[in-house]
């Protein structure tokens, strides 16, 4: 399987639609799945790796072939995300920002970070992602199996709780139980599910 290199280097020659095609598809998983860790929404990310990957064609000439072709395009998406997020409330955005160790001053300029937030997801392959992805999906899938294992006393009060994000009284309401009881039965059920998970 060509490398990222063979496969930038075989589009910076032709500038054709079968070598750009394959590039975007050897870099798009990684692309998607930082961005995903960043914006915290699977479609916005797929959005966003596309935006990137459609800036590699429009642009590919500011792109300086003695580095690896993701670390420009992580930089593309990475300011992208950013545009994206700063419409959101600013203090749900400054809590994912700072995951990446990006600090922002009281005049919206970024400060510290920006190197930090995606200089380790360069180090990684393709696969890397992939499987990352692979296991996040294995762990969720079985995740959904514990819950739909357990006990009736647990199961509906958990799917509230962890899968309809309802509000511990709004589920004592529902379930005409006392409040302690579904806190109880709440912690008790993830107890149960984390064994099983784990």
């Amino acid at each position: 399987m060509a490398s990222y290199r063979e496969l930038t280097e075989n589009f910076l020659q032709t500038r054709s639609d079968a070598d750009f095609t394959a590039l975007f598809y050897k870099v798009k998983p990684g692309i998607t799945s930082y961005v995903n860790k960043i914006v915290k929404d699977r479609e916005l990310a797929e959005d966003i790796a596309i935006n990137t990957l459609t800036k590699m064609w429009t642009k590919i000439d500011q792109y300086d072939p003695q580095y690896q072709i993701t670390t420009w395009l992580y930089r593309i998406a990475f300011n992208d995300a950013l545009g994206h997020i700063s419409n959101r409330k600013k203090q749900s955005s400054l809590d994912k920002l700072s995951e990446f160790g990006v600090e922002i001053n009281e005049s919206g300029e970024f400060t510290t970070g920006l190197q930090g937030a995606f200089e380790d997801y360069e180090l990684k392959t393709e696969q890397d992602f992939i499987d990352e992805d692979n296991e996040l999906m294995d762990k969720y899938g079985r995740t959904l199996k514990a819950i739909d294992s357990l006990k009736e006393a647990y199961k509906g009060i958990i799917v509230d709780r962890l899968i309809n994000d309802m509000k511990y009284e709004e589920i004592a309401e529902k379930h005409n139980l006392p409040l302690q009881t579904i806190k109880n039965r709440i912690r008790r059920g993830k107890a149960i599910i984390e064994e099983t998970v784990s």
